[in-house]
């Protein structure tokens, strides 16, 4: 898988809080709208490979997300490659009803882009570019992607996105308790939370708690069943993925990510966390 591509998985891939800001946490008031941040350093054995922004702007009904990466330090001298991703979609209480996501990646000057749409609560539209023509010949045992497949699902970046009802907030079980049914224009897959621990978070803009979940791949169709790097991500039992809320409202992203492989770990680490002005 190229590192740019990676930069985008290891960022999307990705008790109650302490004191009065889980207690007194709602969702953002009528007409207002806040502007989160998240800035990410991505390594891999501890060794950056590159950088990640994500933007999220929201308010009581509605989302965007804005997202870009690029490969750094030894990553640029192997395989330079850089990423944008946009989503956007409607707010709900504890769910999200993504609408438009966008994602185009660059490497050795070469972009792919994907544009996808939804209606009707199920992926609506799919336009993908690539350098290379995917072969319309499908492997043996490889599971097709079918329309039921397409039904009531996320794009991989509205994943980072997890709003969550004020009383539902304050239980840290709940929070870690998603399954995000994913559809990445290609594949279709479950990421499966589940709580583990809280634990304090301290960077630029944020000084509080997140919690720990565990996160499981969970294939389900656009993928060959015997394929060792599916059979190693379902089977991987050292992923991670640490939630903290956004202004101190009940809807949660990631701050950290953590994954790890039998090379190495992959990690998501923030140098900035919170709210900014708006664009």
């Amino acid at each position: 898988m190229p590192l740019s591509v990676n930069i985008f998985k290891t960022a999307f891939m990705s008790a109650a809080l302490a004191g009065t800001i889980i207690a007194g946490a709602t969702m953002p008031s009528s007409g207002e709208t806040r502007n989160h941040e998240t800035r990410f350093s991505v390594k891999f054995a501890g060794i950056e490979i590159g950088k990640a922004t994500f933007r999220i702007t929201f308010d009581e009904e509605t989302y965007s997300l804005e997202g870009s990466g690029k490969t750094t330090g030894l990553a640029e001298w192997f395989a330079e490659g850089k990423g944008v991703v946009k989503s956007s979609g409607d707010l709900l209480e504890n769910s999200l009803k993504p609408k438009i996501h966008y994602v185009a990646v660059t490497e050795k000057k070469k972009t792919e882009t994907l544009k996808m749409s939804f209606a009707d609560d199920a992926v609506d539209e799919i336009d993908l570019e690539t350098a290379k023509p995917r072969s319309p010949k499908k492997a043996p045992k490889y599971v097709e992607v079918e329309t039921k497949h397409l039904a009531s699902v996320l794009d991989p970046a509205s994943s980072m996105i997890v709003p969550m009802s004020g009383e539902d907030a304050a239980n840290p079980h709940k929070v870690c308790h998603q399954t995000f049914p994913i559809f990445d224009g290609e594949t279709r897959y479950d990421i499966k939370l589940s709580y583990k621990s809280t634990q304090p978070v301290k960077t630029t803009g944020y000084d509080g708690w997140a919690h720990v979940c565990k996160m499981k791949y969970v294939p389900v169709a656009g993928h060959k069943k015997s394929h060792r790097s599916v059979k190693e991500m379902a089977e991987n039992e050292h992923m991670e993925i640490w939630l903290a809320p956004m202004g101190g409202v009940s809807v949660f992203t990631p701050i950290k990510i953590l994954i790890g492989t039998k090379y190495g770990r992959f990690s998501a680490i923030p140098s900035f966390f919170g709210l900014v002005a708006e664009n």
